[in-house]
C-alpha cells in the first residue's frame, strides 16, 4: 500500500493479554497485562477507540506500579455492546 492512503477496513486494537492471567489481591489488576476484571471482561465490547484508552490505562498503572508512587488510572468499567442489533 502506498504511504500516506488509509485502508477503508479499520485496523483493530491488539489486546494487551501475554497470557498471564492472574489478577493480584492487593491492586485487583491482572498481573501480566494490567487491566481490571472489568477491562478484561468488557475487551471485545469496547470499541477501537476505548480499547485504545485502555492501552493508556495499562501503560499508567504498569508505570506507577514500578516506581512504586501515585495513583493507579481507574477502570473504564461496563459498557454497552457494540454489536448491532439484527433486523428482520
Amino acid at each position: 500500500m502506498k504511504s500516506g492512503l488509509r485502508s477503508a477496513t479499520p485496523m483493530p486494537v491488539r489486546s494487551p493479554c501475554v497470557k498471564v492471567c492472574e489478577m493480584d489481591a492487593a491492586t485487583r489488576l491482572c498481573r501480566g497485562c494490567f487491566r481490571t476484571q472489568e477491562e478484561r471482561d468488557w475487551w471485545v465490547a469496547y470499541t477501537n477507540d476505548q480499547q485504545k484508552e485502555v492501552l493508556l490505562r495499562c501503560e499508567q498503572r504498569r508505570e506507577v506500579l514500578a516506581l512504586g508512587a501515585g495513583e493507579l488510572a481507574p477502570s473504564m468499567g461496563i459498557v454497552e455492546s457494540r454489536r448491532k442489533e439484527s433486523k428482520l
